[in-house]
């Protein structure tokens, strides 16, 4: 049996993340009414203008010097002249000749913990098309996406396997989301995979004929769809037949690739400068001051909570895979000392109630300041660990009442009067002679003990490093 090498290359295409549409002034708005978000530009209407969207240049600038990218400053765009109903002025604005970004690369970390660096041929800034829905043999058209900005990133042929793939869309999702170029949701389309798939013999220098799957809208189908493209093309050339050179799409139900058109002959696009943008030459005290000022990446966010705040590695990496839940613990723990605790309780309880309402930390109640509240009673020993079952379910369905005024309310507050906590433990004392008399041979035992006892006749609502103290002063001395 012959082995075959697996070549993947990938292109993503990226929805920047700006108000406006990226030749227009028109409004960018996910999920507005159909044909509500346009303009002339937009719609193609004879002799509107295209203005360049300043915001999507400056996130394109950030993504590129993330990417580890040569910027071209001097801006140049190009016509890609086809006829297609989701193309109302019949071309696209792109940069074919000069991207804004080439010879880039990401460094990927696959499940076993391998490194692997992926080289990036290129990053051009371009606008989508409009989106169509099929339905009841119709064809319905809605414009609202058409003119959205966009930047799309094209890999070269290096990777090897669907982990590889995998680990790269992921890390590229990654580094897009917290740099703020865009929310790269896959499920609405504003970070949409295309794959080009193509197998050759080991040892072979020259590629095979590709096939690229287009539109891919999860990482779940993207491992599918290779893995499904994989096993087609080493069945059709074990039995010494060609792979056809074709575009395909990955359905769904069929969790298959289904052929849509052949690619045995090249498209002409008959690109052509456009002549209605000039060439923008960045200044470049301007490009200086984007990237000084770009917003950290996970990768140092990870380093500075391992380093700084005491985090393990499992602890950061949940609490990164989502950027509200980020946002969530940087601005809690301005608010208080204890980091660690911020993120128990977002990874435990808090990650538990918002799986439950399949909603992100910043659609509920829960404030960082109530949470930072509740943790710093802890800490100053006002309530208890026990306590803060009571105070967070009420946190986090309401704003309204601190953790102070509930504390205050249900009269959660420990006892730390050592008057009365002496009373707590003179009946106690009184009754555990022969295990007092235990004390200087086990002391932690004995006290310990004396402890579990005190805090069951209180409920618990004994301040734990106060008795401590009183129990060993009053064993000590019996």
């Amino acid at each position: 049996m012959i082995n075959f090498e697996i070549i993947i290359g990938i292109e993503n295409h990226v929805e920047l993340k700006t108000q406006t549409k990226m030749f227009s002034a028109a409004q960018v708005s996910y999920g507005a009414k159909p044909n509500s978000m346009v303009n002339e530009v937009c719609l193609g209407y004879p002799g509107a203008m295209p203005t360049l969207n300043k915001q999507g240049v400056k996130l394109a600038v950030l993504a590129v010097n993330a990417l580890n990218m040569e910027l071209d400053t001097l801006l140049k765009f190009d016509r890609k002249n086809y006829f297609y109903p989701d193309l109302a002025k019949g071309f696209q604005i792109t940069q074919q000749f000069n991207p804004i970004g080439k010879n880039g690369a990401l460094e990927i970390t696959l499940p076993d913990q391998t490194t692997k660096i992926i080289d990036i041929e290129r990053l051009h800034m371009e606008e989508d098309t409009a989106k169509q829905i099929h339905k009841d043999n119709l064809t319905y058209i809605d414009y609202n996406r058409s003119g959205i900005g966009l930047i799309e990133i094209v890999t070269r042929p290096v990777m090897r396997s669907a982990d590889e793939a995998v680990a790269y869309v992921e890390k590229l999702r990654e580094v897009l989301l917290f740099l703020g170029v865009s929310d790269v949701k896959m499920n609405e389309g504003s970070l949409r995979t295309d794959l080009n798939i193509s197998l050759r013999p080991f040892g072979a220098t020259t590629y095979s004929n590709k096939v690229e799957v287009k539109n891919l809208n999860s990482i779940s189908n993207m491992r599918k769809a290779i893995e499904f493209e994989v096993k087609r093309q080493t069945k059709i050339l074990l039995n010494n037949q060609i792979v056809e050179q074709e575009t395909r799409r990955f359905d769904d139900t069929t969790q298959e690739t289904i052929s849509m058109r052949s690619k045995s002959d090249a498209l002409d696009y008959k690109y052509f400068r456009e002549p209605n943008i000039a060439p923008i030459q960045l200044d470049k005290n301007w490009v200086a001051e984007i990237i000084a000022n770009s917003p950290e990446l996970a990768d140092q966010k990870r380093v500075k909570y391992v380093n700084e705040y005491g985090l393990t590695s499992e602890d950061a990496n949940i609490i990164l895979t989502s950027l509200e839940m980020t946002m969530f613990f940087e601005t809690t723990i301005k608010l208080t000392s204890a980091a660690n605790k911020v993120a128990n309780f977002l990874i435990s309880d808090i990650q538990s109630e918002l799986n439950k309402t399949n909603q992100t930390i910043d659609e509920i109640a829960l404030t960082p300041n109530n949470l930072a509240e509740m943790i710093n009673l802890v800490e100053e020993g006002i309530i208890s660990s026990k306590h803060t079952k009571t105070i967070l379910p009420l946190i986090l369905v309401e704003a309204n009442e601190t953790p102070k005024q509930i504390v205050e309310r249900l009269n959660l507050k420990l006892i730390s009067d050592q008057k009365i906590i002496e009373e707590m433990l003179k009946p106690i004392i009184a009754a555990n002679d022969e295990l007092i008399a235990q004390y200087n041979e086990r002391p932690e035992r004995v006290t310990k003990t004396i402890m579990g006892q005190l805090m069951k006749i209180s409920q618990g609502n004994v301040n734990p490093d106060v008795a401590m103290k009183i129990i060993i002063g009053l064993v000590k001395h019996k």
